[in-house]
């Protein structure tokens, strides 16, 4: 059984929203959503940020059971591109920046 643990750590309407996803070991992804990604998602798309989230935090959560460092995601346009959908997990894994 993997006992990942999901927090929202930054959830202020004009700060980025950051979430961190750890696993037993204490090892972690700290995943930053752009406040201008969920500006543009609502104004262009129409679409709900929050499910957009939720389904990017679901893809990206089977990789953290195999971390073994602290590492930083940033989603923003130019990860993103004009589809606004979120990455999946393979796409996501090389974006990981390693934390010291």
């Amino acid at each position: 059984m993997n006992n990942t643990v999901v927090e929202k750590t930054e959830a202020r309407k004009e700060k980025d929203k950051e979430w961190t996803i750890s696993n037993e070991a204490g090892h972690y992804l700290r995943v930053v959503f752009s406040v201008a990604l969920e500006n543009n998602m609502k104004n262009l798309r129409n679409f709900s940020f929050n499910r957009f989230e939720s389904e990017q935090i679901n893809n990206l959560s089977p990789l953290v059971a195999g971390l073994k460092d602290n590492y930083e995601l940033k989603i923003d346009d130019s990860v993103v591109g004009n589809a606004f959908l979120p990455l999946d997990a393979q796409k996501a894994e090389p974006l990981f920046k390693k934390i010291d």
